[in-house]
């Protein structure tokens, strides 16, 4: 009965100055910011607390997995935003009542930078799997698209 009092109380004792350390150290206390940000969906933010945490312990682990998920989650992201940017241009040269052949070299160079891009797009398994799907959707447009024009 002694040894499981004793046990209990150094597990306590154990898990107290493991948070006391944690919740002291500058490093984790920055993972730990960057864990919340990459988890609500704030990238930039997370991959910010990240590099900074990581440049203060580089055997910060926390810190190396969410500075390259953010890296990574990033890299989706630019991908999404790059495709509606050229979407709303294909949508402007289309909404055009002469096409000239310039234009359609254009969005023929689009189409082809965006399959290439989604090519290089590589996700883990800690990538939010709605950015993945995203971005497979959008390059799914894009390849139809090409399909159909050219």
């Amino acid at each position: 009965m002694l040894s499981k009092i004793v046990l209990v109380i150094v597990t306590v004792l154990f898990l107290a100055i493991s948070l006391f350390y944690f919740m002291g150290n500058s490093s984790y206390q920055n993972s730990f910011e960057a864990r919340f940000y990459y988890l609500v969906g704030n990238y930039d933010k997370a991959y910010e607390f990240a590099q900074k945490a990581y440049k203060e312990d580089s055997y910060n682990k926390m810190a190396f997995t969410v500075l390259t998920q953010s890296k990574i989650a990033k890299k989706y992201v630019d991908y999404i935003k790059e495709g509606n940017k050229y979407f709303d241009r294909i949508d402007k040269i289309s909404s055009e009542k002469n096409y000239k052949e310039a234009d359609k070299i254009r969005i023929k160079l689009m189409c082809q930078i965006m399959i290439g891009e989604y090519q290089k797009l590589v996700p883990t398994e800690l990538t939010d799997k709605e950015l993945v799907e995203d971005a497979k959707k959008t390059y799914t447009k894009f390849k139809q698209l090409y399909e159909q024009l050219f």
